[in-house]
């Protein structure tokens, strides 16, 4: 009886399914592929119920998109979505209850409330993916799903002996960016690929083929790059990186930094010199023998960089251009001018905008038609270049993502995480386990270098929200927590007349 059953279900099923299948996947199309997809899901469901918490973790910095949903989201946003429901169950079950850290959660719940407010305010969500009349949805669902991916994070801590492949994969996930710009190279058979890969890194490379601007860059290096260089910092520190037994940890370290050149990025490579000497400071090397073999190593590397810059590719004198002083090409240094001219030509005449949405945020729904009305005057010369940017809310400033789409409200949300997330990384760095001394050394560096980056060199709260979130979620999970300072126990004066009797064996 049980083999006839066995056999009925290869009929029935298995069989018009695999046919099915087969079809879709001789004829691609996104339908087809949208179907598969789910197929593969739901056999698979049971390993990802499992594996949801690590491979959020492993998506959290890559560039795997679901592009067989809507909106075509950031695929870490449906595992943190799978892995937050799988705690809730857990929850409300009984069997595992989630990670307490108040100091985060309450401006996140904060924080939340007013995007939902702001929301609703301003005429809803506005999801064009879904059929609606305005675009920016996408943008809300990913600041939320942020939201929710700390939640995420937090439903259940990380051994200690798993701490270093969890961090590890955590940041050199992040490689996966250089993927936009290979495949890009390799051509359009290809392209399909974008369906899994974001494709948004490689549109500077495309616009140079085809003559829009001089410089060619590899903008997927940038993350690529960054990715390594975490990796490096927080699996051996400075420290670990001069031992001089083990040379290839600098040679990684230098490779780093020469694939954040080429991706020609000029805030790439300053936030990887600041993350540096913030970790250098952080170690406390500079009281040791280091600070000399660190100021002389990055004398020579930076020496025939700085002396051939103008004999080097255009996108590392564009990377370069961050040091006026250098001698690139004219073109280069011109089109660096006036990117730099773009940005705070657009500041300027955004500022005098945020009083009006201090109360009231202006939110992420955008009228199609004035995006349209603007990219075409800004390409007919009828209206600034920064145009279309300007109506997109692309400010290029981390501190106008927040004020304009949030007000005051989550201007204040953003700052209290910000001052919370030092406090519980601080605390998890003094009073945590020694056995995590680089990890929690390098998540207080990291974070630090973002807070200045985001506030004072360029910042969008929708895309780089997901850093901060990532890296205070990740160790409060590491951590078990936050890590209190251990308490004093303080010895009772007793008179020896009310003293207990010891006895003696």
């Amino acid at each position: 009886m049980f083999s006839f059953h066995r056999l009925l279900i290869v009929y029935v099923v298995a069989i018009p399914l695999a046919l099915i299948l087969g079809y879709m996947v001789a004829t691609p199309d996104m339908a087809s592929i949208a179907v598969v997809l789910l197929v593969f899901f739901v056999l698979a469901l049971p390993l990802l119920m499992q594996w949801s918490h690590w491979l959020m973790i492993f998506l959290w910095n890559s560039a795997f998109i679901a592009g067989f949903l809507p909106g075509q989201l950031r695929l870490w946003l449906v595992f943190a979505a799978l892995t937050f429901g799988l705690g809730v169950v857990n929850y409300v079950m009984g069997h595992r209850s989630f990670l307490r850290a108040p100091e985060l959660t309450k401006p996140l719940l904060f924080l939340a409330a007013v995007v939902v407010l702001t929301a609703k305010i301003r005429g809803g969500v506005g999801l064009k993916a879904l059929g609606s009349g305005s675009y920016g949805g996408k943008h809300y669902v990913e600041v939320l799903g942020t939201i929710i991916g700390y939640f995420a994070l937090t439903s259940q801590p990380i051994s200690i002996f798993k701490s270093a492949r969890t961090v590890k994969w955590f940041f050199l996930s992040g490689l996966s960016y250089g993927l936009a710009n290979l495949i890009y190279a390799l051509g359009p058979t290809l392209y399909i690929l974008y369906y899994f890969i974001s494709p948004d890194f490689a549109a500077s490379q495309a616009a140079a083929d085809f003559g829009a601007g001089v410089v060619k860059r590899f903008a997927g290096l940038a993350p690529s790059a960054t990715a390594l260089f975490c990796f490096i910092l927080a699996r051996w520190g400075i420290r670990g990186v001069f031992e001089w037994d083990k040379p290839w940890r600098l040679l990684l370290l230098i490779a780093a930094m020469a694939g954040c050149l080429f991706s020609g990025f000029r805030g790439g490579i300053a936030f990887l010199c600041a993350l540096l000497v913030v970790q250098f400071f952080i170690e406390g090397l500079w009281r040791t023998s280091l600070l000399p073999v660190f100021v002389g190593a990055g004398i020579l590397c930076m020496a025939p960089v700085l002396l051939f810059a103008n004999k080097m590719p255009f996108a590392v004198q564009r990377a370069l251009a961050v040091l006026p002083a250098v001698d690139i090409n004219p073109n280069v240094r011109t089109e660096t001018i006036g990117s730099t001219e773009w940005r705070l030509e657009m500041w300027r005449t955004v500022w005098p905008e945020v009083p009006k949405y201090l109360l009231v945020g202006k939110g992420y729904a955008i009228d199609p038609t004035d995006l349209y009305l603007a990219s075409e005057a800004g390409r007919r010369g009828l209206l600034p270049d920064y145009s279309e940017s300007l109506t997109a809310g692309d400010y290029h400033s981390g501190p106008l993502s927040v004020l304009i789409p949030f007000g005051a409200g989550g201007t204040i949300a953003f700052l209290w995480l910000l001052g919370a997330g030092i406090k519980v990384l601080y605390c998890n760095r003094r009073y945590g386990d020694a056995r995590l001394k680089l990890i929690n050394d390098f998540f207080f560096t990291y974070f630090l270098a973002e807070c200045l980056f985001f506030l004072f060199v360029f910042g969008d709260l929708k895309s780089q929200l997901c850093l901060f979130v990532g890296i205070l979620g990740l160790s409060v999970s590491l951590n078990g927590g936050v890590c209190r300072k251990p308490a004093v126990a303080r010895k009772a004066a007793i008179p020896s007349s009310l003293a207990e009797p010891v006895a003696v064996a």
